[in-house]
């Protein structure tokens, strides 16, 4: 009986076996047939987002993605081939039949291979070692992008993390009729290159001269102005001001001092960019803002070069972006060397002009107005009932009054072949003169350096707040929400003195006391279990 029981569970193991087999089996065979996957990432990195969703929805025709990827690729890059296939496959999925994807390899088919050359895909060449070799192989990386007769590619997919993005932004550029054209009036004479290629990816850009006195380009759809330490003429005011009341949108980056990095010293300034952005609402101070949120700052010595923290260059924290605002609310951190404090002149303003803050400072900044002390090493925090909060950039939007009248429009300097230049006002200029507008937009940061190439190099965020921003102003908001999906940083809560004491001291203190206490009630316990009277 014994053996008749054993043999009849044998039998129930393996047709359990079998029966599970045959159900995992059934399973997969349906799973080839649908795609299906759950990202539980806090901002969903790996799944197409909404807004991206809604774009290709949006396309009259086929979306045709080509990627040319080599199969067998080193096994350091086969979690970002699979990454990446996944990704190209939830695009044709959530399409609606939007987006056709194909999967060639070069590496098989030399005629696939001529195609992807001809295309402008590269070969690469990778480094493997097998069997304590070490051994060159090529392969490909690379997409191809077509819709109707536009066509572009990524040469090579370096991080599947910013895929969906930048095949967002290529769809976004290759469907419109219309490519958005953004005017850059570099005043400062920053190096700003790579905050230049940024944007060429997805705008049209033009080089804006205001010193010619010539009026802004009717084409021109958004301005980003890197304001001068030196004063602007009148009729670069006018220039500007101008633009701003045909409804334009403006992105003004300017500071209210100058820092000379080499001797560390630092003086206000005096420009005529101060009046100017006083008419339209804003306030700029002319001072430095210190916060005990910071990054560290390289200095060097005639021996030595060396790293600390510094209070001058602020470093926003999550809490510092507005959640309110699409612009900067998905935002880790941002960092703003040498800032200054922005603010909203009540004064001037309406209830016709929208106003909201999008980046602040912690609640542990200060500020510098005067007696400046860059040395990072004699740098006193004031007393902690002193700080603050300060705003960094704001945006204005809706209406806004012209800084001048008919009667002040400056003159333009003209040439007109004689011993001096005459200074004229265009009889165009009288006719077509706008004295305010109700659909003006205006960013406002105290900042010049954090869009500059070493910053925007050192501080990926930074990169992706001045690409928000001039998103923003040049209507096209679907792309903040995919390229700000990812997370760029994780900081550190900033503490103060008394919390990082009681955090101390509970960490030297706490824990023992907390398993005495553990063992004292254990003790108690196993007492009244022996004796319970």
């Amino acid at each position: 009986m014994l053996k008749s029981k054993k043999q009849r569970n044998a039998v129930n193991a393996i047709l359990m076996m079998v029966f599970v087999f045959a159900v995992v089996l059934v399973l997969n065979l349906f799973s080839t047939q649908f795609f299906m996957r759950f990202d539980v990432t806090e901002n969903n990195n790996y799944s197409i987002s909404s807004a991206t969703k809604t774009m290709l929805k949006n396309v009259d025709d086929t979306v045709t993605i080509t990627a040319y990827f080599t199969r067998e690729l080193p096994g350091y890059l086969l979690v970002r081939n699979q990454e990446v296939k996944d990704m190209l496959t939830e695009f044709e999925a959530v399409s609606n039949g939007k987006v056709s994807v194909s999967f060639l390899d070069p590496s098989t088919d030399t005629d696939v291979e001529k195609d992807a050359q001809e295309i402008g895909i590269p070969t690469l060449q990778f480094n493997v070692v097998e069997k304590d070799a070490f051994q060159v192989t090529n392969g490909y990386l690379g997409i191809v992008v077509q819709y109707g007769d536009a066509k572009e590619i990524i040469p090579f997919v370096q991080d599947s993390a910013s895929l969906e993005y930048d095949i967002a932004v290529i769809v976004n550029r290759i469907t419109r009729e219309k490519v958005p054209m953004v005017g850059i009036a570099n005043l400062s004479g920053a190096s700003i290159l790579v905050a230049h290629d940024v944007l060429e990816r997805q705008y049209a850009l033009q080089d804006i001269l205001l010193s010619d006195g010539n009026l802004i380009p009717d084409d021109v759809d958004a301005l980003i102005v890197f304001s001068s330490t030196d004063s602007l003429s009148s009729r670069s005011q006018y220039v500007l001001d101008q633009f701003l009341m045909r409804g334009g949108s403006m992105l003004m980056l300017a500071e209210g001092t100058r820092i000379n990095w080499d001797t560390l010293t630092a003086e206000t300034l005096d420009s005529s960019i101060f009046d100017l952005l006083g008419q339209w609402g804003v306030r700029l101070h002319k001072n430095l803002v210190l916060d005990a949120s910071n990054e560290f700052a390289g200095f060097r010595t005639d021996q030595t070069q060396f790293f600390v923290p510094y209070p001058f260059w602020v470093k926003t924290q999550r809490d510092g972006f507005n959640p309110d605002s699409g612009i900067v609310n998905k935002l880790e951190s941002a960092v703003f060397p040498w800032v200054s404090s922005v603010a909203v002149l009540d004064t001037t303003l309406t209830d016709a002009t929208e106003y909201i803050d999008l980046v602040r400072t912690t609640n542990h900044a200060w500020e510098l107005d005067k007696d400046w002390q860059l040395n990072p090493q004699m740098i006193q925090p004031p007393l902690e009932d002193t700080f603050k909060s300060y705003v960094l950039a704001l945006m204005l939007s809706g209406h806004f009054e012209s800084f001048f009248s008919k009667e002040t429009i400056p003159g333009r300097t003209v040439d007109d072949g004689g011993s001096q230049a005459s200074n004229t006002v265009p009889k165009e200029d009288q006719e077509n003169f706008l004295a305010s507008t109700e659909q003006g937009r205006l960013i406002v940061v105290g900042d010049i350096d954090f869009a500059v190439d070493a910053n925007i190099n050192r501080f990926s965020a930074n990169k992706i707040l001045f690409s928000n921003m001039v998103d923003a102003l040049a209507s096209d908001d679907a792309l903040i929400a995919i390229r700000s999906k990812s997370i760029t940083d994780r900081p550190l809560q900033t503490l103060t003195d008394s919390q990082k004491s009681w955090i101390r001291w509970g960490t030297i203190f706490g824990v023992p006391i907390l398993f005495s206490l553990y063992g004292l009630v254990r003790f108690i316990r196993r007492r009244n279990q022996t004796n319970p009277f």
